[in-house]
């Protein structure tokens, strides 16, 4: 309903009595629309992007050049064009571009804790690199503070935020330590831009989980684009055939090279404190000569086994979606490991033995099932393998509820006239899986125990069992937590049902017969065969039999 004394305004109306756009907005609209143009051109195409980066970066810098155009402001035109070319594609790549997924959710106390020494330890080198820095100029007469200015080696900070929480948080690091820390010089506009681009283009190639040696790569490939813009200051500044440029050049250098020097340093440090979990750390763990699995081979080598294989399935599936495989695999490989208290009651390490479980009530045969969870996390944290590892432990099984007990102590109840027990008491204590690491060991584990108990592992049955217990896990809830898609599950057990096929594979069946004692003997070579001789009876008849039973025919 309208208020009175007012009337709508037709569309066509109020288009008529809008006025004209200004004259500059005209004058705009045709570059507007190349600009859209040229960016959808350079769609995937480096040497387009590299195009569409130069064309905007020269025509700020046209736009911002001081004073009239001339051959005095070339150098400030091609140093601001070389700047604002730096800042456009380093930014455009870090965060228009698809990026590693980095930590998922609220930050934990303990991110923020690390955030906070990284970025103080920053300040203080920035701080004492510029006391260096100026007492080098005054005790030396050819240094000066604009050329030892570059030497700051910054970007170990972000370097180190993006090693462990993601190149998100390293870039975002680097903006703000870069920030803070070109305030302490006299040019600080140049110097800023410096500290940000370097630090946020070594952030962007270290990524989550990288190795030791990547972050003294990421370090000096870092030098390019600090170079870049250092080159682009002195053209604007007019120092580019100078002492000071020299000086410079080699600060670019050294700055890379210690930064990433600093970051691998303290990278075990920080995983030792703060719990962290790289990609190096986590090659040493994936080692079979590990002490907890070491003891585990010994003491439950059915679990040992189920361990193997575990880790073979998630890994595959990990880089078919796209996870961390690495991560999943060495996950995979200590999932179990509290089982070594108890191994004898778990069935894959009974070898046929009695079931000990056949003497114990329902509810104490499920609480010792629990338990293994809980003491493989004790362990985890006894050998220090780490957070990331820790918590897919104890993620791994989710709130599961273990049937088989819960309804064979229903039917106990059921036969003593009593209620039904406590479903809570047959669940696992979860949580559920929080990351997609968590999720696939969850999905492996169930179904390679399951796989055990087909009679008959055909490649039909082996896709049918899989899909199955993928199906229950999923509405369940137990993946409601976790980042994977319907896509990803499809993708997951396709994976599965390709190792799984390959591993519980359907084999030949020797003949009967006189060759039964050469076969128990370990002696299945036929022997040799005399030119001529004659085969014995019924040879030619077993011989097509067997060549039937293989598919082929005489």
């Amino acid at each position: 309903m309208s208020r009175p004394g007012l009337r709508a305004v037709p569309q066509g109306e109020r288009e008529r009595r809008e006025p004209p756009p200004p004259r500059q907005q005209r004058l705009l609209a045709p570059l507007r629309r190349l600009w859209h143009r040229l960016v959808e051109l350079s769609g995937g195409r480096l040497e387009l992007e590299w195009v569409v980066v130069g064309l905007t970066s020269l025509g700020v810098a046209l736009a911002l050049v001081p004073g009239h155009w001339g051959w005095a402001t070339l150098g400030w035109v091609l140093g601001a064009a070389v700047v604002a070319g730096g800042l456009l594609r380093v930014f455009h790549r870090a965060w228009y571009c698809r990026l590693p997924r980095g930590a998922r959710g609220s930050t934990p106390r303990r991110d923020l804790a690390f955030l906070g020494l990284v970025l103080f330890l920053g300040l203080g080198l920035a701080r004492g690199h510029h006391l260096f820095a100026a007492a080098l100029a005054q005790e030396a007469g050819w240094a000066s503070l604009r050329g030892l200015a570059f030497g700051a080696p910054l970007a170990a900070g972000p370097m180190l935020a993006s090693l462990f929480l993601g190149p998100q948080v390293g870039m975002l690091l680097a903006v703000v330590g870069g920030l803070l820390a070109a305030s302490l010089w006299a040019d600080g506009l140049g110097l800023a831009v410096y500290f940000v681009l370097s630090g946020v283009v070594a952030a962007h190639l270290v990524g989550r989980g990288g190795t030791r040696l990547a972050l003294i790569r990421a370090g000096l490939r870092s030098c390019l684009a600090g170079g870049a813009v250092m080159l682009g200051l002195a053209l604007m500044q007019g120092w580019l055939f100078s002492l000071d440029f020299l000086l410079a050049l080699v600060g670019v250098g050294l700055s890379g090279l210690l930064a990433g020097v600093l970051a691998a340093g303290l990278a075990p440090a920080a995983e030792s404190l703060f719990g962290y979990t790289t990609g190096s750390r986590l090659m040493e763990l994936a080692s079979l000569d590990h002490p907890a699995l070491q003891q585990l081979m010994l003491r439950a080598p059915g679990t040992y086994h189920h361990s193997l294989i575990v880790s073979s399935l998630v890994e595959a599936a990990a880089k078919r979606i796209g996870a961390d495989h690495l991560l999943a695999r060495v996950a995979a490989l200590y999932h179990d490991i509290g089982k070594v208290g108890k191994p004898a009651y778990f069935v894959e390490n009974q070898m046929g033995g009695p079931n000990r479980h056949q003497k114990l009530a329902p509810s104490m045969s499920a609480l010792i099932l629990i338990s293994h969870v809980k003491e493989g996390v004790e362990l985890a944290r006894r050998h220090r393998l780490g957070r990331a590892i820790t918590d897919i432990m104890a993620q791994h099984h989710g709130t599961r509820l273990i049937h088989f007990f819960y309804n064979k102590a229903c039917e106990d109840r059921r036969r003593a006239g009593r209620s039904e027990p406590d479903p809570e008491a047959f669940r696992y204590p979860g949580p559920r899986p929080q990351s997609r690491e968590a999720a696939l060991v969850m999905l492996a584990d169930s179904v390679e125990a399951a796989c055990r108990s087909l009679d008959n592992p055909t490649p039909a049955r082996i896709q049918g069992l899989v899909q199955s217990q993928i199906n229950r896990i999923f509405a369940e809830g137990q993946l409601d937590e976790c980042e994977l898609t319907l896509k990803d599950l499809h993708e997951i057990a396709k994976s599965f049902n390709t190792i799984l096929t390959g591993i519980f594979h359907q084999r030949v069946e020797y003949p009967e017969g006189g060759d039964k004692a050469r076969r128990r003997s370990g002696d299945t070579d036929p022997g040799p065969q005399r030119p001529g001789a004659a085969a014995p009876a019924g040879a030619e008849t077993a011989s097509a039999a067997r060549l039937g039973r293989l598919g082929m025919r005489r």
